[in-house]
């Protein structure tokens, strides 16, 4: 099992500059579509176009690193629960199916609640508030259905109201990066936490073998009474 805090934190850092990232893009994409809306001429709409290209190339890659970070964090974090717990995906399918991001909720919710069942096994005295996923799963809810309709309303040639579907795409992305900042946030701490019960376990362990090994009394006899031709 390796500490996982530093690919959480670095998650963590990207997702909310990413958020900050599609605030600003959200409020274009408003100034876009009303400028359109009201036929403002070609001069005005290239100006606005190019004044918010640069967030729009940020955004990409502000997307693109939070999504490695994302890859890194769930992968060491089913690694590491694969060392005490069956999980329901492993390491490199959780890696797989995350390119899938409907699949994001369910991985997540794999990680969590095996981690707090361990935490439950290790520590029954320790009193632990669950991590509420539900926000996670709604935010992804209404995302599938957003995107349903956006191809729904542009095949029925509706192109008119794509616009607003990205606009509204727009939004609920950045909620869900809202809602997992909220969950993942204080999980971080329960994931370091069983990190630290393993890692007192593997040092416990290798403590009492040391002390078997100094107590035998084959090796005491010999410490006492060294052998003179050696």
């Amino acid at each position: 099992m390796q500490d996982n805090a530093p690919n959480g934190e670095k998650l963590l850092l990207s997702l909310k500059f990413f958020a900050v990232l599609l605030a600003i893009i959200t409020i274009a994409d408003c100034i876009i579509l009303a400028a359109a809306l009201e036929d403002i001429d070609g001069r005005s709409a290239l100006f606005m176009f190019t004044f918010f290209m640069p967030f729009f190339f940020i955004t990409i890659v502000a997307a693109c690193i939070s999504r490695l970070f994302w890859l890194l964090w769930i992968f060491r974090a089913e690694a590491n629960l694969r060392e005490v717990a069956t999980t329901t995906f492993s390491p490199w399918i959780a890696v797989f199916f995350s390119f899938f991001p409907i699949m994001d909720a369910f991985i997540l919710r794999d990680i969590v609640q095996n981690t707090e069942r361990q935490l439950d096994v290790k520590q029954p005295d320790s009193p632990t508030t669950p991590i509420n996923l539900k926000p996670v799963y709604i935010a992804f809810a209404f995302l599938a259905v957003n995107i349903c309709c956006a191809f729904l309303l542009y095949s029925t040639h509706l192109s008119t109201t794509f616009p607003i579907s990205i606009t509204t795409s727009t939004i609920i992305i950045a909620g869900i990066i809202i809602c997992l900042v909220r969950a993942i946030k204080p999980f971080l701490k329960k994931e370091q936490q069983l990190f630290q019960i393993y890692e007192n376990e593997i040092l416990n362990t290798l403590k009492k073998k040391i002390d078997e090994v100094l107590h035998n009394p084959k090796i005491e006899e010999t410490v006492r009474h060294p052998d003179p031709g050696t």
